[in-house]
């Protein structure tokens, strides 16, 4: 068995900057084929949204004029799950936009995260700020109005279901990804939320580092949600910390991951997903490199 390997955008978050300019971008997708990746993904992330829909003739020639297929488009637009219906109203036209940009980059995916709930002090993931992962839980605020179950309902529901409504309007299909600290945070979580929804449509973008760090086991969550898996983020963990190891460096089972994945009919992109501190930049190439021979041979291994 022989799945395609992507690059993730968390190469060009960590080799540039968590919200690249136009020419990093340009420049990310040179990475990918510099370093044998034919797959990648793409990030608009909040106003920076505008700046690849205002630029996405070049971004195109550029993946074209590389050969490079784009499997995921990410807006990245928190007020998604905003409790304000105008923030949240505004979002989701945002994301609209982001299918429309998706559709015309010929993606196959479009991604929505969950984000933080109303009573965050501290934001997991924060836009604003520069990227950083949260290595202790964020603060939160007891906030004697707040009711989680009404916020599931009325908000997280609700804005996946339109989320998904307009991904499949414009041909994609609308992935999940389950984050540590955020509202969708691991695979039970998910599936809930699927249960809600209830469209084949939707499904899960499943990162190994994330759900590893929330001592979940991967295989575990292959097992739980099989075909409503369509796409992998893989990076290598010690199930201790939030990192997004090299793959084969931790201690990922990858040969059981791969059978569990094989088991359920996968057929979806595994993209690399290494990355997310200051320190791993210098090895950043050779991580990329090392993880995909790891996995091409495993595969090769399967077959």
């Amino acid at each position: 068995m022989s799945w395609n390997i992507s690059m993730c955008w968390l190469y060009a978050i960590t080799k540039y900057r968590y919200i690249p300019s136009l020419g990093e971008v340009l420049s990310a997708i040179d990475d990918a084929k510099r370093l044998g990746f034919q797959y990648m993904e793409l990030e608009g992330i909040g106003s920076q949204l505008y700046m690849i829909v205002e630029n996405k003739e070049i971004i195109k020639k550029k993946l074209s004029d590389n050969g490079i297929k784009l499997v995921d488009f990410v807006p990245v637009l928190p007020d998604i799950m905003s409790a304000d219906p105008q923030k949240r109203s505004k979002a989701l036209n945002d994301f609209k936009v982001g299918c429309e940009v998706a559709s015309y980059l010929e993606a196959d995916i479009v991604q929505a995260d969950s984000f933080y709930l109303p009573i965050h002090v501290e934001r997991p993931y924060d836009v604003s700020k520069e990227f950083r992962y949260t290595y202790k839980p964020p603060l939160m605020k007891i906030d004697p109005n707040f009711n989680f179950w009404r916020f599931f309902e009325d908000v997280a529901v609700s804005s996946i279901s339109e989320c998904n409504d307009i991904a499949e309007d414009h041909g994609l299909k609308l992935c999940i990804e389950p984050r540590t600290w955020e509202t969708i945070s691991n695979a039970w979580a998910l599936e809930l939320l699927m249960r809600e929804v209830k469209s084949e449509n939707l499904g899960a973008v499943l990162d190994v580092a994330h759900l590893a760090a929330q001592k979940m086991h991967p295989v575990q969550c292959v097992e739980m949600l099989g075909k409503r898996i369509f796409y992998v983020h893989a990076s290598d963990s010690d199930f201790m910390m939030e990192d997004h190891l090299e793959i084969g460096t931790g201690m990922v089972d990858w040969k059981s991951f791969l059978e569990a994945l094989k088991k359920h009919g996968f057929k979806g992109c595994i993209g690399i997903d290494v990355g997310g501190k200051e320190e791993m930049k210098q090895k950043l190439d050779s991580m990329y490199v090392n993880s995909k021979k790891y996995l091409e041979n495993l595969m090769k291994e399967m077959m």
